[in-house]
């Protein structure tokens, strides 16, 4: 029981980990990058996406698991 468990967390942990770190970092770099050389034609949109969503995705991991306590 105690390893499923861990099991989960570790699991959920390296998915919020890994998703803003490799997908969600690519699609800042693109926005960021556009929305810097081309201001006004709705790269800024993109980049407030991607950026709510790693705010999002952290938040749901954390609150998922604010009551957990460590081993």
């Amino acid at each position: 029981m105690q390893s499923k468990i861990k099991s989960s967390i570790l699991k959920d942990f390296l998915k919020v980990l890994l998703v803003p770190m490799l997908i969600n970092k690519l699609f800042m770099l693109y926005f960021g990058l556009n929305y810097s050389n081309r201001p006004g034609e709705g790269y800024g949109y993109g980049l407030a996406a991607t950026i709510f969503f790693l705010f999002f995705t952290i938040g749901r991991f954390l609150w998922k698991y604010r009551n957990e306590e460590d081993p």
